[in-house]
């Protein structure tokens, strides 16, 4: 029994001093940046209403809801028809529901805003690409766990279109799978050349689990998936987004480009 104490205890001691090495207090600086005005919106082929927001920017660390702006003046031009967005809630502004954009054209959101005493203009063009050929979507248990399906998506892409796609899904038609830009399903066809989508991984569904901030889906549940053709622009915006969300690895690192 002496014999085995002798062991024990130096394998404690180094413990304790590997313990405390490795342990030192670093004071960050979490200082709130002076508050920004954050627009957002987006035109498609659907007819609906399509939203834009005027909103303030947040604390980093803040869980309450953006500030919206009221009073500022929204359009979304194509060139030959100009729709004007009327307010709806917090900073919220919409078109009427039967406004839908048309593909190959080029769009241009303006908003006139009075911001810290300050009446600007702002103005952002894009091109709406043109929309994808969906022949299906097949459902399959992931590699990625027990509690996980994969959507395979199958379908062609148009010979204009630049191979960016955002997949968004709803179930039972209203209940949004991954509505914050954050989860965002962005992929990408390496090969130009190829437009055909084989059976490509378009999103991960969660069948159980007690995530708090993802849906899951049961048995009997109504899944749409949405397919949108989307720029390079505002694929790389959503992935820099995310990357920007998830945190720097290591931690220490630089922000992302």
């Amino acid at each position: 029994m002496q014999i085995l104490k002798s062991i024990i205890h130096p394998l404690l001691l180094a413990s304790s001093i590997g313990l405390v090495a490795c342990t030192e207090r670093m004071d960050i600086d979490v200082n709130d940046e002076p508050v920004q005005l954050a627009l957002y919106g987006s035109i498609t082929t659907d007819t609906t209403q399509h939203s834009v927001t005027v909103r303030q920017s947040s604390n980093y660390f803040s869980n309450s809801q953006p500030v919206g702006i009221s009073h500022a003046t929204v359009t979304i031009s194509d060139g030959d028809t100009t729709f004007t967005l009327s307010e709806s809630q917090n900073g919220e502004y919409l078109t009427d529901a039967d406004v839908f954009g048309i593909e190959g054209k080029t769009y241009t959101l303006k908003v006139i805003v009075e911001f810290n005493g300050i009446t600007d203009e702002y103005e952002a063009t894009s091109y709406l690409p043109y929309s994808v050929q969906v022949n299906s979507v097949k459902l399959q248990p992931s590699n990625m766990g027990n509690h996980i399906v994969d959507a395979l998506l199958y379908g062609r892409l148009p010979e204009s279109n630049n191979n960016y796609l955002n997949i968004r899904a709803y179930k039972n038609d209203n209940i949004p799978l991954n509505a914050n830009l954050s989860d965002f399903n962005i992929i990408k066809s390496e090969n130009v050349e190829m437009k055909e989508i084989d059976g490509a991984v378009c999103m991960n569904l969660r069948t159980s689990g007690t995530t708090s901030n993802k849906v899951i889906i049961e048995q009997g549940d109504l899944v749409t998936f949405q397919v949108c053709s989307i720029t390079k622009e505002y694929a790389d915006y959503v992935l820099n987004v995310q990357k920007e969300l998830q945190g720097s690895i290591p931690i220490f690192s630089g922000p992302p480009a």
